[in-house]
């Protein structure tokens, strides 16, 4: 069961790390006042999906790294 929980685990995190950093973007967004039109929507959409796969790659690779038994 651990083994399963190891290797899921970036699916898991992936996508919190990405709503994350949007609703971060979101709220800076929100205090500098800027304006939500059709092309910054597509943007984000973008950027989310970039989040995702650079957190998704990003955790793939630490759990890759050899573990330290010492």
């Amino acid at each position: 069961m651990t083994n399963f929980i190891q290797r899921n685990m970036a699916l898991v995190l992936a996508p919190v790390m990405t709503a994350l950093a949007i609703a971060i973007y979101n709220l800076t967004c929100l205090l500098i006042r800027h304006h939500h039109t059709m092309l910054h929507d597509l943007h984000r959409a973008i950027g989310a999906i970039v989040l995702f796969i650079g957190f998704y790659g990003i955790i793939r690779y630490m759990q890759s790294l050899p573990e330290d038994d010492g």
